[in-house]
């Protein structure tokens, strides 16, 4: 009989089950505050507040398993003086590495470098056979030298689009900055419509994102962007603008004598991981709870309530 006709139990062997670990009635952690084994019947009376203190258990500090790197040695400062020197030092030491390869004949000896003021002294007496001609190579020689100049600066000159790309990283990007900066602002009065431009244009132009919600009783901006851009915005909103003058018109000022002086503080800034506005808009809401809305929408109501509980006197 062929043992390879055989036929097979199906399945074979069943596979090994790890048991499950059954469930306490009570936690071991929980077990030294209760007084009862169980957690059906739990309030203060049945509670041993005795084992709740004011104190921290912290674990046992462990020592690593390798002896940490020595620090490397920090690099010695050197004045202004001293980095001069050093230049000038290291710029004889290339011309005389080039002098010596140019004596060895691995390197062409460069033309010298003949003018109209030191003609006889380079020449001597070879300037006076032909005057005329030397004086025409002369000024040949002279103007390749000063062409091949200006063509080395047109090849160092950026084209427009690398200069914009320079300009851009000047102004916005910062290596230092880890996420996202975000200020909030709280403003008294923000009608007025050449104020609300520039609180949008310059948010703008300075690529931030956020969001300016204006109410007849409290106006909020919020702008997330990069370091820079947040330092230009805060001048802007700190400095720049004079929120006093910036009413919404001079109707308002002679019916509400006792109205407050118009003002911007900056109630909050922060680092956030990401931005939470995709750009910057400007919202006119006639209630608080429609301007805690656009808030509540990108999942930041609490950048309104830090606006609406904020204190002067407490900051």
């Amino acid at each position: 009989m062929n043992p390879n006709l055989i036929e097979i139990a199906p399945g074979g062997r069943p596979p090994k089950q790890k048991q499950k670990e059954e469930i306490p009635d009570i936690e071991p952690w929980d077990s030294k505050i209760l007084l009862s084994p169980t957690y059906e019947d739990i309030s203060l009376e049945k509670l041993n507040m005795d084992k709740i203190t004011i104190y921290v258990e912290h674990p046992e500090p462990l020592e690593p398993p390798a002896e940490p790197a020595p620090p490397p040695p920090q690099p010695l400062k050197l004045t202004k003086k001293e980095q001069k020197k050093l230049r000038t030092q290291r710029r004889l030491a290339k011309e005389k590495d080039r002098q010596e390869m140019i004596r060895q004949g691995l390197l062409e000896p460069p033309k010298p470098k003949v003018k109209m003021s030191n003609l006889m002294k380079v020449l001597g007496a070879e300037a006076t056979q032909d005057p005329t001609r030397m004086e025409m190579e002369i000024r040949t020689a002279a103007a390749e030298r000063e062409q091949a100049h200006v063509d080395r600066n047109i090849a160092r000159k950026l084209t427009p689009s690398e200069r914009r790309e320079k300009k851009e990283r000047k102004l916005f990007d910062d290596p230092n900055t880890l996420g996202c900066i975000v200020c909030v602002y709280r403003i008294r009065d923000l009608s007025h419509p050449q104020t609300r431009f520039k609180v949008d244009v310059n948010a703008q132009e300075n690529r931030l994102t956020g969001a300016a919600v204006i109410t007849d009783g409290i106006s909020v901006v919020v702008v997330e962007g990069g370091k820079k851009s947040i330092k230009r915005y805060n001048k802007l909103m700190l400095n720049r603008i004079d929120w006093a003058a910036a009413v919404g018109g001079e109707d308002d000022a002679d019916e509400e004598p006792d109205k407050p002086v118009n003002s911007c503080v900056l109630v909050w800034q922060g680092s956030v991981v990401k931005p939470t506005f995709p750009r910057f808009g400007v919202h006119q809401c006639r209630s608080e709870a429609a301007a805690k809305k656009v808030f509540a929408d990108a999942k930041v109501p609490h950048y309104w309530d830090l606006a609406v509980n904020f204190s002067e006197d407490s900051s």
